[in-house]
């Protein structure tokens, strides 16, 4: 895999993309003061997944950021965190009778571009509260998602069963790999910093793990033959050329090409690349 995870370009932006979101509080500020605080957040965030449509896959809430990963439906990211953040944001301030900013500016996100990223992402999100010594094990940190994954869970607005589904048809075997995995995944050495380089470098550590318990078929020949066959086409016209050529493109993205190469393949302009991904 030529490159774990992207950072979107606000124009770069697809329905049915994953993403890992990364949000945190300026400096040494909190997001979180009490417990309130925490179960305010995930009320907001429940109302957001379903206003906007989105797949909410697991979640870790710390004292001075957060993590979420999700797939959206429709091109609504910016407008879904928009909301999530303003709102807490307002509560936040309102609360503690305090101006300014709540959040560090604009969240960070990497799209997920492979099952085995999808899963290395959610591990790295369930472990960072152990890596910020907030607890002795994660499935003791109540403010993440983890434990939906590991115990018989009720019903809930998180869709933790579509990575477990990933790892066994059987929801008590995927649980028990799941585990499996976390436990592998506290042995590694890294440091959970925030900057991107750094979750790149661990999200690509832990996907050695996860190779281990999944397996994925190699569908980079399938993209070359996707690829060699719209370099020969002098224009697309018919609606299903145009469907297969925005899955190329997205696909492309999800494999580390750079939009400028993605240009120069499909000979369009950057202008047509984004209206592609983003009819009106």
């Amino acid at each position: 895999m030529q490159n774990p995870g992207l950072t979107i370009n606000k124009r770069i932006v697809f329905e049915g993309g994953v993403y890992h979101i990364i949000q945190r509080a300026p400096g040494r500020e909190l997001l979180f003061l009490e417990k309130s605080d925490y179960l305010h957040f995930l009320a907001v965030l429940k109302e957001t997944v379903k206003k906007f449509n989105l797949d909410l896959f697991c979640f870790a809430l710390l004292p001075n950021h957060l993590h979420l990963l999700l797939r959206i439906n429709k091109s609504n990211l910016s407008s879904a965190m928009k909301n999530l953040f303003e709102r807490y944001a307002d509560y936040f301030n309102k609360k503690y009778r305090r101006k300014g900013h709540v959040f560090c500016g604009r969240y960070r996100a990497s799209f997920c571009n492979s099952d085995d990223y999808l899963l290395a992402a959610s591990l790295y999100i369930h472990i960072n509260p152990y890596k910020a010594t907030l607890c002795k094990h994660p499935k003791e940190y109540r403010w993440s998602s983890l434990n939906l994954y590991l115990e018989n869970s009720k019903k809930s607005f998180v869709n933790y069963e579509f990575i477990l589904s990933l790892l066994h048809s059987q929801m008590e075997e995927a649980r028990k790999k799941y585990l499996e995995m976390i436990d592998e995944s506290l042995k590694s050495r890294e440091e959970a910093f925030l900057d991107l380089s750094s979750v790149k470098k661990i999200i690509g550590e832990l996907v050695k793990i996860t190779k281990r318990f999944f397996n994925k078929k190699d569908e980079k020949g399938d993209l070359e033959k996707l690829l060699d066959s719209f370099r020969k086409k002098k224009r697309v016209v018919k609606p299903e050329d145009k469907e297969a050529r925005k899955y190329l493109i997205q696909q492309l993205i999800a494999n580390g090409y750079k939009v400028k190469d993605i240009t120069e393949e499909l000979q369009i302009s950057r202008a047509s690349l984004y209206r592609i991904l983003n009819p009106k």
